[in-house]
């Protein structure tokens, strides 16, 4: 027996049930990263290659004249500076550990290799150069020293990030950390600059020569300060650069990927829980200068906002809808009530059938044992409705056979809406009915047994003969095409395309603009056919189909 998800906790990946599942998931600091519950969390490295470029020239310099440079990074909380210094320094010790080929999704192959990647570039660096990412602890700079004064590569690349922390600057000004204080409890602590600068210099035209530092801070002030001191010093030897968002698009894509990736409900869901204010409020962010933490928080406050607030007339999803072949409606009924599905709109006829499931249609499928399975059945059944249309014999040899058209077809791709008016409901439940009438008053019963039984003794092979009538029938609609957002994955028919939920595809931040911009319209039809009695091998195949579709809405 199936277990229905409830509020029993459902289990995901990471261990614990959705206890509180009006919170969104997501990282609030890149250090959090090393998590269990974000290892599916994706970097994009798009928005960096300004950066990369940057980075590039001041390496190159070092590492062909051994001298030394300093890049010094700004970029607000949130736009990415610690997730930044995690991705180079995890990219070069997974090239240091094994380097067989060059990896696009590799930053410090990017960055060393050159853009296009130069793989002889990536291995010659990568065996003459260390990357030593520094802590903010006591006597860092006494440590770091005595590596530099004894190490023999090549090229050495020293990366602090919050280089505005006191720790770095007492050190580098050569101040206990009482003379600090009082500096900073007079409004002083800017006098120690200078004196940074000077050590910095002194530094790398010493034992810290053949090295590359990267500062990284949040208070561009600094390291204003710090440059116009070193240029004092040493005009030419640092460069303050600014750490790249993305534009909106890509913004977007990042935290709705990441958010299909890590929740049991899908970025769309959690817009869609939001009111008008949030709404509007995800656009602005979005859509503007904010960071990568504000753009999830926007997120978050939308779906916590749909707990908040009196639930009302819900939008309308995606759809999927399934159609079983040669399997009688009161079969697949029987199928339904035995796995425990709860169908929000029905109608049972003779010959078919139709069942509308809105919610918790694919985690009913699920077990205890498949965490991973669970969260992917919530995400889809978040974004998708399923509909499941049953043909019996008479009616898959109908369609085979291009018969009682254009009634079939329209029958099987209706899409019912929230908020279709009950005279629509009203005049789909009657051409079914005429369509069950018809199908019942047809003569050539022999002829149908016939190819009833042809069809089960064909087995498998059986698809070839009904996708060849079903991409002749519905000619407007090309037969198993890939998605055009997502070609891996092919419905037998795509009714509307899927297009990934974008508030920023709105024309305006007016509320009606978004909610238009996000409004689903999806619809694709997946035919198949289970003939045994009890429907065998019919769970597992529409668990393959959830599978499929929760890497479609992780992949965009």
């Amino acid at each position: 027996m199936a277990s229905r998800k409830g509020g029993g906790g459902t289990k995901f990946a990471g261990g614990l049930g959705p206890v509180y599942q009006q919170l969104l998931l997501f990282p609030e600091r890149a250090e959090y990263l090393t998590q269990a519950q974000y290892r599916d969390y994706r970097t994009r490295l798009d928005h960096w290659r300004e950066l990369s470029r940057e980075f590039r020239s001041a390496f190159q310099a070092v590492y062909e004249r051994k001298s030394g440079s300093v890049l010094l990074v700004h970029g607000p909380q949130g736009t990415g500076k610690t997730l930044f210094t995690r991705e180079l320094e995890d990219g070069f010790n997974a090239a240091s550990t094994k380097l067989t080929s060059s990896d696009p999704h590799n930053l410090w192959h990017l960055l060393s290799g050159g853009d296009p990647i130069d793989f002889s570039k990536v291995r010659e660096v990568t065996a003459r150069t260390v990357v030593r990412r520094i802590s903010a602890e006591s006597d860092w700079l006494k440590k770091e020293t005595a590596f530099a004064s004894s190490d023999v590569h090549a090229m050495r690349v020293f990366i602090i990030d919050d280089a505005h922390k006191d720790v770095f600057i007492r050190e580098l000004a050569e101040l206990t950390q009482g003379e600090y204080l009082r500096l900073k409890a007079e409004g002083k602590s800017d006098v120690a600059l200078e004196s940074v600068a000077q050590r910095i210099v002194e530094n790398v035209r010493g034992r810290f020569a053949r090295s590359l530092f990267v500062l990284l801070s949040n208070n561009r002030s600094f390291l204003e300060q710090i440059h116009g001191h070193l240029e004092q010093s040493h005009a030419g030897l640092a460069r303050v650069i600014d750490l790249p968002l993305p534009d909106a698009p890509l913004k977007e894509e990042i935290v709705r990927t990441n958010t299909n990736s890590l929740n049991p409900r899908s970025y769309w869901y959690c817009l869609d829980q939001g009111g008008p204010d949030e709404k509007v409020d995800a656009y602005k962010i979005l859509t503007g200068p904010g960071g990568f933490i504000d753009s999830f928080q926007a997120i978050d406050r939308a779906l916590s906002a749909g707990a908040a607030r009196r639930s009302g007339r819900p939008a309308n999803k995606n759809l999927l809808t399934l159609v079983t072949l040669g399997a009688e409606p009161l079969v697949v009924d029987s199928f339904i009530a035995d796995n425990e599905f709860t169908a929000s709109e029905s109608l049972r006829c003779r010959h078919v059938g139709s069942w509308l499931f809105r919610e918790s249609w694919a985690s009913v499928l699920g077990d205890d044992r498949n965490d991973g399975y669970a969260r992917k059945a919530s995400l889809v059944e978040s974004e998708f409705a399923l509909r499941w249309v049953a043909l019996d014999a008479r009616a898959t040899w109908c369609l085979c056979n291009d018969s009682l058209s254009p009634s079939l077809e329209d029958f099987i791709q209706l899409a019912p809406r929230i908020g279709d008016p009950r005279d629509a409901k009203r005049a789909a439940e009657a051409a079914a009915s005429k369509l069950d009438d018809n199908l019942d008053a047809l003569a050539n019963i022999d002829e149908i047994d016939r190819f009833i039984a042809a069809f089960k003794d064909a087995g498998q092979g059986r698809s070839r003969s009904y996708e060849s009538a079903i991409a002749k029938r519905f000619k407007s609609i090309a037969f198993g095409q890939g998605l055009a957002a997502y070609g891996s994955v092919k419905p037998d028919l795509t009714v509307g395309d899927y297009k990934a939920c974008a508030v920023t595809r709105s024309k305006s931040g007016n509320l009606k603009a978004i909610e238009e911009a996000i409004r689903r319209t999806c619809h694709v039809i997946e035919f198949t056919a289970h003939l045994q009695a009890d429907m065998r091998g019919l769970r597992d195949y529409l668990r393959g189909k959830v599978e499929t579709y929760a890497s479609l809405l992780e992949a965009l």
